[in-house]
């Protein structure tokens, strides 16, 4: 009973990878001199762009690969489905448009 109940939430957790796999997430923030940041891109910031494409993912859930970004650019962050399920996503910090 059990290890039906657990293959049935890592199927549910994979389901939600490959949709996670899919996304293409483009987070805006307002840009200094060059390419810095004026404050930084988090976990909370990647949890807010997931949700803007419907998917929701509870912060505590997703750490960002240095955990701040600081300049513009492309990163990555990880996220922790499940104990056994962990996505890899890709995502790009991009200017503000003025």
């Amino acid at each position: 009973q059990r290890a039906f109940k657990d293959k049935k939430i890592i199927d549910d957790a994979n389901k939600i990878a490959e949709v996670l796999k899919a996304l293409e997430i483009k987070i805006t923030a307002k840009v200094g001199t060059g390419d810095k940041l004026f404050g930084s891109v988090s976990n909370i910031d990647v949890a807010e762009a997931l949700a803007k494409e419907g998917q929701s993912i509870d912060k505590k859930y997703i750490s960002v690969a240095g955990g701040h970004v600081k300049r513009l650019g492309k990163y990555d962050a990880t996220i922790r489905l499940h104990r056994d399920v962990t996505v890899d996503l890709p995502f790009e910090v991009i200017a503000q448009a003025d």
